[in-house]
């Protein structure tokens, strides 16, 4: 983890339902991500990131974004 992000080896610690099985591929961790709600991003070597922050929000833990309800782009 580097400050408030969560790399991929962090996400595949997370997601991984064995620890004495291979960490999890990329595919696992994105669909793994897809199934709870955690928004992901893709760092310069083609893995998985995403913020403790979302994590939390994913977990329904985290109070909600400064901007969260404002209208986007999209919305016009």
């Amino acid at each position: 983890m580097i400050g408030p992000v969560l790399q991929f080896e962090d996400l595949q610690r997370i997601c991984q339902p064995d620890p004495d099985k291979p960490p999890p591929r990329r595919g696992t961790v994105e669909a793994w991500a897809k199934r709870i709600g955690l928004p992901i991003t893709y760092d310069s070597r083609g893995g998985v990131i995403t913020t403790v922050d979302a994590f939390n929000r994913a977990l329904g833990i985290g109070s909600p974004a400064a901007n969260d309800g404002m209208l986007g782009a999209e919305d016009l």
